[in-house]
């Protein structure tokens, strides 16, 4: 699991600690992660973030696994995260990662893909 310190600037930002899910087969964790980018506040992230994980989750290393982990359950504004993914504003260090990166050009659509739905649970 990526080990993230608190983060603080001038505008008292921080991310929160996360738990370490020690023993998680990969198996389990892109089941729960899954399940867990269809519940992720407002619905335009639901659908960008189970979308995303739908079609690029099976081929991600476990490092970038543990960012998208980190990523949909430790951010506390759906906003600031809607706004990191589409790359209107940019994100604090902690979350300026490569999973953030393949999120940012999964959401430019380049291939014009209907994702207005999102995918079944397994």
């Amino acid at each position: 699991m990526i080990e993230y310190q608190p983060y603080s600037d001038d505008t008292e930002f921080t991310v929160p600690s996360y738990p370490n899910r020690e023993n998680e087969s990969d198996e389990t964790l892109r089941a729960r992660l899954l399940y867990q980018s269809r519940k992720r506040g407002i619905s335009e992230n639901c659908i960008i973030l189970s979308t995303f994980f739908a079609e690029q989750g099976p081929g991600l290393s476990r490092k970038v696994l543990d960012q998208f982990d980190v990523l949909i359950n430790t951010v506390d504004s759906d906003w600031d995260l809607y706004y990191w993914i589409t790359g209107k504003d940019a994100p604090p260090p902690p979350y300026d990662n490569e999973v953030l990166a393949l999120l940012k050009e999964f959401t430019q659509n380049k291939d014009m893909k209907d994702r207005t739905q999102q995918p079944d649970l397994y």
